[in-house]
């Protein structure tokens, strides 16, 4: 069958909302560990790619990881989340730029961009210079679908 533009994009637009909660669902599973935001150094890899940079912190998410706007179509985390720097240069800190998304099975779920609350990456932290020992805190995450 082939079908018209605009029903192709009838289709498009009903999948988008069933598509979001299928993610969210995967974000608040634990198999055996929750779901987890994993925060690192330049440079991003391919997308699912082995990371090259150093990790800087691990967030682990919680059960209730999120919501779904369904009138802006967005999956939203729910913040803010926080966990303790283990990986910073210990005399200088270390700056993040991207973060990988872990499922609740362990697998890769998304690359992300990171940014202060001034930018426009899809995770928003306080700063994105974190020192050891301190805690990092996501305060935004919002993911377009």
């Amino acid at each position: 069958m082939d079908i018209s533009a605009k029903l192709a994009a009838a289709q498009t637009e009903a999948a988008r909302i069933p598509a979001l909660q299928a993610a969210l669902v995967l974000l608040e599973r634990e198999n055996p560990d929750p779901a987890r935001i994993d925060f690192y150094t330049d440079p991003a890899p391919t997308p699912g790619d082995t990371p090259t940079g150093d990790l800087v912190v691990s967030i682990p998410l919680a059960a209730s990881a999120g919501t779904v706007d369904t009138e802006l179509y967005q999956l939203q985390l729910t913040v803010p989340i926080e966990g303790q720097i283990t990986g910073a240069n210990p005399s200088t800190g270390s700056t993040v730029t991207w973060a990988r998304i872990i499922d609740g099975d362990g697998d890769w779920f998304a690359d992300v961009s990171v940014s202060d609350e001034a930018g426009s990456g899809g995770l928003k932290l306080q700063t994105t210079l974190l020192y050891q020992g301190a805690y990092c805190r996501v305060i935004s995450g919002a993911f377009q679908g």
